[in-house]
């Protein structure tokens, strides 16, 4: 049967490819052999581009797109970048759906040579869109042990991009996130081994690609191990090239055997690979900071500081290029975080990242002197035009790969059609479904069975279904601004229970309030106590640890021997700052279908079946998970 739906549920999404997103192309994958005439595009572009527009064709600006008006300050300064500098393409931050085509559309029709349009969509659109789905990161992805569902999620994020203008995806995470205290990469990772990484980050890129967008692995070569957040610092990963080879680098080549058309470099000092040391902290100009993804600065303690890998020819050609083979885009993580815009200038920063290899710049602080410097340094001969050309030709080939030397725009028509297509939610909440997993049940409380109403004592209210018993109690404590943010995990609960009570608490909490909580705890008798904890890697947070209030919290409800449930919407590893905790169940997430499907599973409509892709140390291994079956019919 599973089978069966997951092969119904590729037809159903192969089958939307050619209508919507491929734009009546054929149905081919990104990487392939490029035909006599588009061969002929890319040579005959390259040979009409002067060395300034080359150089352009590098960069990619950035941009958040809601309603612009052709007067702003930002549409000027697209305008400017996409006209004037020739920059080969434009990131996407938090956008619109229908602004984002008409925009994506005119950028388009004013570029000399048509745009890479781009945007990190890891968890899918939501991720940059407002109003569009969320998928449930890659850990727990990973964790319903199914690389089917990573295939369906890179095809239908692909499709959900194209039909917007999105061509290029900056996804998937292949980092292998074997330190519990990383504070960017944590639920972002498919896990901590790195076959299991491999294999998944090979089927979201062969889904993305074959329904013919561009992916991108990230972050080359490897941001799991690191303790810091290259927004805010430069982690340092002091590991030998053996160590290398033997964790980090597995999911890299298996990309490159998938035929990933582009890979990110991370921010990232390797002591033992590259031992040039770092440049000092600097002051930023205040163009710089009003485009910097930092405030202050997170230093890595007595570690050794030495170029980022983003700078580095050693990581960059050496390693990536010469060893790995690697034969498509090599692009920068953005070049206005802490782990390089703190210590060079954004025209030497540009400078280095080529020489070091990179073809493409992305989000440079300052892509006017970008170009200059780089410009510059090809007049000095310390860049030669030949590895100008390259870059270039990388470039025009991933462009010719997508289609866009002959369609570049996209059919307003067929937006919504594509985007808010029911069958993406389907696999969205089928994956968050097979993602639950229980950890540790001690008192045996899942799934949650509640007494008949006379045997609680309880009075059902007219207005309420006789079916709906049980009284809960869900305490959600985030760092979060959202102080609703898991009210979809709250309200599904409510539509299944006669009497759910909730209380959301933050770092802020007034100590009345949380006395208030514990005495409606003294007070009241209930099924069980629900301790949700919104606590999740973002990034330039610079920490994912339990804050104090949450962990003090915890342990007051743990000391009162409640019928107690742990639930983390985030990052898996809290159970070592409460590891007396009887219950923990993981979501992953605190997206709408991670929520959903915690509810679900909850109340025994959903099978348990998820297991760990990490460990968590000092109490369970990777590949440990408690199977609960299914007790009641979904609702």
């Amino acid at each position: 049967m599973k089978l069966r739906f997951l092969a119904l549920l590729f037809a159903l999404t192969i089958a939307l490819a050619p209508a919507a997103a491929t734009q009546n192309k054929p149905s081919l994958p990104f990487d392939r052999k490029l035909s006599k005439k588009e061969e002929e595009w890319v040579r005959k572009t390259l040979k009409s581009l002067t060395i300034d527009e080359k150089i352009g064709q590098m960069m990619m600006a950035d941009a958040n797109v809601s309603f612009w008006n052709r007067d702003s300050e930002e549409y000027r300064k697209l305008q400017h970048h996409i006209v004037d500098n020739k920059v080969g393409g434009v990131i996407l931050f938090r956008s619109e759906v229908w602004p984002t085509a008409v925009i994506t559309n005119r950028w388009q029709e004013m570029a000399k040579v048509p745009l890479l349009i781009s945007a990190d969509l890891e968890m899918g659109m939501g991720m940059r869109l407002d109003d569009t789905l969320w998928w449930p990161p890659n850990m727990a992805v990973a964790a319903t042990q199914d690389t089917t569902w990573a295939r369906l999620q890179g095809q239908a994020t692909a499709l959900q991009a194209l039909a917007v203008g999105i061509n290029w995806l900056y996804a998937p995470s292949a980092d292998v996130n074997n330190n519990a205290d990383n504070p960017v990469i944590n639920t972002r990772s498919y896990g901590e081994d790195p076959k299991r990484v491999a294999e998944f980050t090979s089927a979201f890129i062969e889904g993305a690609q074959q329904a013919g967008a561009m992916a991108c692995a990230k972050h080359f070569p490897g941001h799991g191990d690191t303790a810091t957040d290259s927004h805010i610092g430069l982690p340092v990963v002091d590991a030998t090239k053996e160590r290398l080879d033997k964790l980090e680098l597995i999911p890299f080549r298996a990309a490159i055997e998938a035929r990933v058309g582009s890979i990110m470099s991370a921010h990232i000092a390797l002591p033992q690979i590259e031992a040039e040391p770092a440049a000092p902290l600097r002051a930023l100009s205040e163009k710089e900071t009003a485009s910097a993804e930092f405030i202050s600065i997170t230093e890595s303690g007595a570690q050794r500081v030495t170029l980022p890998g983003t700078l580095s020819r050693k990581i960059l050609t050496g390693l990536l290029r010469e060893e790995l083979k690697f034969g498509g885009i090599i692009a920068t993580d953005a070049m206005s975080m802490a782990g390089v815009a703190a210590r060079y200038m954004p025209a030497e920063a540009a400078v280095k990242a080529v020489k070091a290899g990179a073809d493409m710049i992305l989000k440079s602080p300052d892509i006017d002197a970008a170009i200059t410097g780089i410009k510059q340094a090809v007049h000095n001969g310390e860049i030669t035009e030949a590895q100008i050309n390259a870059s270039v030709e990388r470039v025009l080939r991933a462009k010719a790969g997508l289609f866009l030397h002959s369609k570049r725009t996209v059919d307003l028509n067929e937006v919504d059609l594509v985007v808010s297509n029911s069958t993406f939610n389907t696999i969205a909440q089928q994956i968050a479904d097979h993602s639950i997993t229980l950890v540790r049940d001690e008192q045996k409380l899942l799934p949650l069975s509640f007494k008949s109403n006379e045997q609680q004592g309880a009075v059902i209210g007219a207005g309420q279904e006789a079916g709906r018993r049980g009284r809960l109690l869900n305490i959600t404590f985030t760092d979060e601004e959202d102080r609703a943010i898991t009210r979809v995990f709250v309200d599904e609960l409510r539509a299944r229970v006669a009497q759910v009570e909730n209380f959301t608490l933050d770092p802020r909490a007034h100590q009345n309030e949380i006395d208030h909580v514990l005495a409606k705890l003294d007070a009241g008798k209930f099924e069980a106590v629900i301790y949700s904890v919104a606590v999740r890697a973002r990034s330039g947070k610079g920490s994912v640890e339990l804050p104090p209030t949450s962990k003090w919290l915890a342990e007051e409800l743990i000391k009162r021997k409640l019928p107690l449930i742990v639930i983390s919407f985030g990052n898996p590893y809290l159970l070592a700052a409460i590891p007396e905790t009887p219950s923990y169940l993981l979501a992953y997430s605190a997206v709408p279908v991670s929520q959903r499907a915690a509810a679900k599973a909850l109340l025994g409509e959903i099978e348990i079946s998820g297991k760990l892709t990490v460990s968590l140390p000092g109490h369970y291994q990777r590949g440990h998970g408690l199977k609960v079956e299914q007790k009641s019919t979904p609702k």
